[in-house]
């Protein structure tokens, strides 16, 4: 069967868009709903719930960075369908066990394949792409795998009200179902299946690198921003059930809210460019984060939480396309970069899980908030200095 190219990219664009929805929501779903049966099937506390979530990640990050040189090898299709299929599998050993070490083991086995599928993803997406067209490619995938992580938290927050086995079982499902999605339209179209790998790409159309030096700025930015997002999606649950003693699902609808404002940023950023290659809107929006969180220690009802959310879910918008923008913009080396990415993403989700549980199990939920909106200020100050010493010796010729 004969199919154009200009048709192959836009079936390419709309699987990789669909996979990334029905992926993240997936992830998500299994993600809320692992607080909720570490608890209740195994008893940990805070702490020992904030440090389990973390296997996940913390296995992740170091696969990230142990694959990064050889994974530009193959071709990106095949290495999403093992993430796939692996991911299923280990959501599977994780559900069936009652012993908590083949659980841990469960989750490192989760975060290794779960390494083979967002850099990919990523890095497939954008290849060869610059500018506007990248701006558009990487907000819609960004609005898919955002929308499908506000919808999965609703969803899970009532699944998990039947049992918090039964969201499990849902994402292995779609774990397949997008797997078999990437598997027909491969088979089905040409220009799909003869995706090459990073590496012979870069070497057949002789691709120069001309990044910018802004990405290291909005890399503390997803640092700090992700740490954020990590404490609303792991310890909030338990304070919204402790303290504000709303039910699983009030609390995914109050969750859906950061998701909204998320996804409609998204595809506002996708429209707008006033923020490219702008060093100012990148400090400016990991500040906002750090006195959003402080002003948020006074709240303790759901209304000014979900006015927060709100707030948070545009700043996150921000500070992720700003991180993957920056990132991508002129590299050659695309999935490199989107490995650092990630691997920094999982590093504030890390901090924000551990420390987070640390805090909130011996103080409260307003000192978690007052830890994370005091560092992001620090960090924040941090960078305006460096980058007037910079700015100060371009000028001067030092």
């Amino acid at each position: 069967m004969y199919v154009s190219q200009q048709k192959s990219d836009a079936i390419q664009f709309w699987v990789l868009n669909i996979a990334s929805f029905f992926g993240q929501l997936s992830i998500a779903m299994v993600n809320l709903a692992l607080v909720y049966h570490l608890r209740r099937a195994f008893s940990l506390g805070a702490d020992q719930i904030g440090v389990a979530a973390s296997i996940t990640t913390a296995t992740y990050l170091v696969f990230c960075l142990l694959g990064g040189k050889f994974t530009v090898h193959f071709r990106p299709r095949h290495l999403v369908e093992t993430s796939l299929v692996g991911m299923a599998i280990a959501v599977l050993l994780f559900v069936s066990t009652k012993t908590l070490s083949i659980a841990y083991l469960a989750l490192v086995f989760y975060g290794a394949f779960m390494s083979l599928l967002w850099p990919q993803i990523e890095g497939w997406f954008s290849r060869g792409k610059e500018g506007a067209q990248l701006n558009h490619v990487t907000n819609a995938f960004n609005f898919s795998w955002s929308f499908g992580v506000g919808v999965s938290s609703y969803i899970a927050g009532i699944l998990v009200e039947v049992s918090t086995t039964t969201p499990f079982y849902v994402a292995i499902l779609m774990f397949f179902l997008v797997f078999l999605l990437l598997v027909i339209t491969s088979a089905l179209v040409p220009g799909i299946r003869a995706v090459q790998s990073e590496h012979a790409d870069n070497k057949e159309n002789g691709r120069e690198d001309s990044s910018t030096p802004l990405r290291f700025y909005a890399w503390v930015g997803i640092i700090s921003l992700y740490s954020g997002m990590s404490v609303i999606l792991t310890i909030f649950p338990l304070y919204a059930q402790d303290v504000l003693k709303i039910s699983e699902s009030q609390t995914g609808l109050l969750l859906l809210v950061r998701g909204v404002a998320t996804c409609v940023s998204f595809l506002a950023l996708g429209k707008l460019e006033f923020w490219h290659f702008k060093k100012r809107y990148i400090f400016l929006v990991q500040l906002l984060f750090g006195v959003l969180s402080l002003v948020a220690m006074g709240f303790s009802s759901p209304i000014p939480f979900a006015i927060f959310f709100l707030l948070f879910g545009i700043l996150f918008a921000f500070a992720y396309d700003q991180s993957m923008f920056h990132g991508a913009s002129g590299s050659v080396n695309r999935s490199g970069r989107m490995i650092i990415h990630e691997v920094l993403l999982t590093v504030g989700t890390i901090l924000g899980a551990v420390v987070g549980g640390s805090v909130y199990e011996q103080l409260s939920f307003s000192k978690v908030l007052l830890v994370i909106g005091n560092a992001a200020i620090i960090l924040v100050m941090i960078e305006l200095l460096v980058a007037f010493f910079i700015e100060r010796n371009r000028i001067t010729g030092k």
